[in-house]
């Protein structure tokens, strides 16, 4: 009885087994040689840079026609994105010579510029105080200091500095936006590596309420955008509040907001060079909390006060 039962078991799992065998083939859906080859020549970070969900998805794009060649690819070389020009039988519309684009902070509240209010315990992370009651720190519109933006970063490119504030090495950086699109705050933006000047603030509120939350936070005065002689400079109303924008196409980098900003919340910056193929050799972009002289100067009366 136990034999019949086990040859009956194997003569159907034969069977079984030819019948899948046989409709695997029969309805087999054959892919696109081309797709692996792009595959193999896609850096495979799956950052979702390019908008797509990974490689794989960005390589069906370019068979399927959705996309032309590799250029939104960020941190393709571009010696594959032209082999993948080529596996397609087309030129590719990348411009070797283009500046790149990396991420800069629109933050200054270090925990010197922005007084903490409350010791939080508990979860860290940057979605659930954005969701709640917000940070440590006045001025819920900056900063959590969590790493929300440094967890995306698949390049280790990122971190959180001494100051609770990221710190970008932009010799590991491809310029993928991963982190930006993380950010709960929205305080990183992707601009051209080679721009001057930057809005280091993010807070919408005005006057005096805008004062209190932080040292350095901008107060929608309207100054920067009447200095601009380039008109590079706007400041408009929102549901969100104010803050000014600057349209790079436009700015020169002449300075002229930074040295007029009440604030101190427009200042220069260092454009970068180099690339992750072709480090500059420059050490990591420090946590950007900069004091003003006299906010400097009332932390070192308090400080001779304590003492």
């Amino acid at each position: 009885m136990i034999t019949t039962a086990a040859i009956l078991v194997a003569v159907l799992g034969g069977v079984f087994g030819l019948v899948l065998a046989t409709a695997s083939k029969k309805f087999a859906v054959e892919e696109d040689p081309r797709i692996g080859e792009i595959i193999n020549l896609l850096p495979g970070a799956n950052c979702g840079g390019c908008g797509f969900a990974g490689c794989g998805a960005m390589a069906d794009a370019i068979v399927s026609g959705q996309e032309k060649d590799a250029t939104k690819c960020v941190v393709c070389s571009a010696e594959n994105k032209k082999a993948i020009a080529a596996v397609m039988g087309v030129e590719t519309n990348d411009d070797a010579d283009a500046v790149r684009v990396i991420p800069r902070l629109h933050c200054n509240g270090c925990p010197a510029n922005r007084t903490p209010v409350a010791n939080r315990e508990g979860i860290k992370n940057c979605y659930v105080k954005a969701a709640t009651a917000g940070g440590p720190l006045q001025c819920n519109f900056g900063c959590f200091g969590d790493g929300a933006c440094a967890d995306a970063c698949n390049f280790g490119a990122l971190k959180i500095g001494e100051n609770k504030l990221p710190e970008f090495d932009y010799d590991k950086c491809v310029g993928c936006a991963a982190c930006s699109k993380a950010c709960p705050q929205r305080l990183i933006e992707m601009i051209p590596a080679d721009k001057k000047v930057l809005v280091q603030c993010n807070n919408r509120e005005k006057g005096k309420a805008a004062m209190t939350n932080c040292k350095v936070s901008c107060i929608s005065c309207g100054i920067c955008v009447k200095t601009c002689p380039k008109q590079a400079i706007t400041l408009t109303d929102g549901p969100e509040g104010s803050i000014p924008v600057i349209d790079y196409s436009k700015c020169v980098g002449c300075g002229l907001c930074t040295m007029k900003c009440p604030r101190k919340c427009l200042v220069k910056i260092t454009p970068v060079t180099g690339t992750p193929e072709a480090p500059a050799k420059e050490e990591p972009a420090p946590s950007c909390c900069t004091v003003p002289p006299e906010a400097a100067s009332s932390q070192a009366q308090q400080a001779q006060q304590q003492q």
